[in-house]
């Protein structure tokens, strides 16, 4: 029984192990990883329909049920999709149990040839007379073989680790699988719109795996917020003084971030990604403070300014307008009329009144991360990038038969055969300058 089973469970690694397979899973998993990169991920369903209406589907058939029908609004974290890498992954374990390992223990076995008749079986084939098999070895344990001899045969090999080469390429790529399944099944991304000197918890969820779970051991603390502009005053960088405190509000990190370089604690990671303008603080008459709270307004051209309004006494109303943070502001009358522009510090006066702004409250734009698989990727990547140099080292194998006054000599090589073919020759050549017949060249075998 117990062997019956074991039968099946081989048959079956072997139909999953198959090249074609691998290829068709390999060649399926990209054409859906590059569908998720032009269907929009993670979105609300009004979203899709009023991109991707019914009535007009593109190519004929995608529309906005065929897209949330299969999952293809959150593709990497549907279930068919990640069916696909489990069954990609192990096509790989089983090619990698069923042909790579015992193609390394076969090339690990000594392989002796003790008849000449192996012309028709072999790559190279050389014989000549009177050679030494002992100058045979010494000239190959110079050029690194490894050699095994046995009365008139000799057996050589050298390159073994190009072998080991595929076997890490498969398990450097399940490593990767592994890691982007655990990213999808366990992280998540948030993004925050935070005001200067305000607290903040992780709580905006733009998308979550199943597995995530958010941290809220934590809080963040926004301790200042600064833009550097250009020369032609466009905005060059913008920095966030980001603390990280624990329950009792005690500091555990602090880091000023920017645009490419993030904040990383307790596995997450803050990004710095945009920023904004909350409010502003004016003295009115000089009398105390007024608030006013700003909408921001996207115009042409990737551009934007904010926009608050105040009444200073009824029915009047004023707008400020502002394009930046350098406290630079232009004011409005109800009617829209430019009544001045000045800047923070500084009066203004209009109808009578005066005018001065004392603070503007900035907002930076975070988006935090955190992927339990980035590690299991990278190491992964690493060991990809490592094992397939690992595999273009050529596996070399020599045989060598003594009959009477008369030495063959047979080569086989997995690739490089005219480098073997030339190394052999040299080989022969130090060993004897005459004699030399070359008797059937052939093609390599795989």
């Amino acid at each position: 029984m117990t062997n019956h089973i074991n039968r099946i469970l081989w048959k079956l690694i072997y139909l999953l192990g198959n090249l074609r397979l691998a290829i068709i899973l390999l060649l399926f998993i990209a054409l859906m990883s590059s569908l998720g990169t032009i269907i929009e991920q993670e979105k609300t369903i009004s979203f899709y329909e009023t991109n991707y209406p019914i009535s007009s589907p593109i190519a004929g058939f995608i529309h906005s049920d065929f897209i949330l029908f299969f999952g293809l609004d959150h593709l990497y974290t549907a279930n068919w999709f990640l069916t696909l890498l489990f069954l990609f992954g192990g096509s790989l374990l089983s090619c990698t149990l069923s042909r790579q390992i015992p193609s390394l223990k076969l090339a690990r076995l000594w392989k002796f040839f003790k008849s000449e008749n192996k012309t028709n079986k072999m790559g190279i084939t050389f014989s000549l007379y009177n050679g030494s098999l002992s100058q045979f070895s010494y000239l190959l344990r110079q050029r690194q073989y490894n050699v095994i001899q046995q009365g008139s045969y000799i057996y050589a090999y050298k390159g073994l680790v190009g072998k080991i080469g595929p076997i890490l390429v498969h398990l450097s790529i399940i490593c990767i699988l592994i890691g982007s399944v655990l990213g999808s099944l366990s992280g998540f991304m948030l993004q925050e719109l935070i005001p200067k000197e305000e607290l903040f918890h992780l709580q905006n969820i733009i998308s979550s795996g199943p597995l995530s779970y958010i941290p809220q051991n934590f809080e963040g603390y926004i301790r200042d917020f600064n833009i550097a502009y250009n020369d032609q005053g466009m905005v060059d960088q913008f920095y966030s003084e980001i603390d990280i405190l624990d329950n009792d509000l005690q500091v555990k990190k602090e880091k000023t971030i920017f645009v490419n370089e993030p904040l990383r604690y307790s596995g997450v990671t803050f990004y710095q990604t945009d920023w904004s303008i909350v409010s502003l603080k004016f003295n009115l008459n000089n009398r105390e403070n007024f608030e006013i709270l700003l909408r921001e307004i996207n115009g042409e051209s990737n551009s934007r300014f904010w926009i608050g309004s105040l009444e200073y006494e009824a029915k009047n109303k004023i707008l400020v307008v502002l394009q930046d943070l350098t406290g630079k502001y232009l004011l409005y009358d109800s009617e829209k009329k430019l009544l001045g522009q000045s800047e923070i510090g500084h009066k203004i006066f209009f109808n009578g009144n005066h005018l001065r702004l004392n603070k503007v409250l900035p907002s930076t734009g975070l988006q935090i991360k955190s992927d339990p698989g980035i590690p299991l990727v990278y190491i992964g990547f690493f060991f990809l990038i490592f094992s397939v140099l690992l595999s273009y080292t050529s596996y070399f194998q020599i045989w060598i038969v003594k009959k009477q006054n008369k030495v063959y000599v047979y080569g086989d090589t997995n690739r490089a055969i005219y480098f073997f073919e030339k190394s052999i020759l040299e080989i022969i050549n130090n060993l004897q300058n005459d004699s030399l017949r070359l008797e059937v060249p052939v093609k390599p075998l795989n």
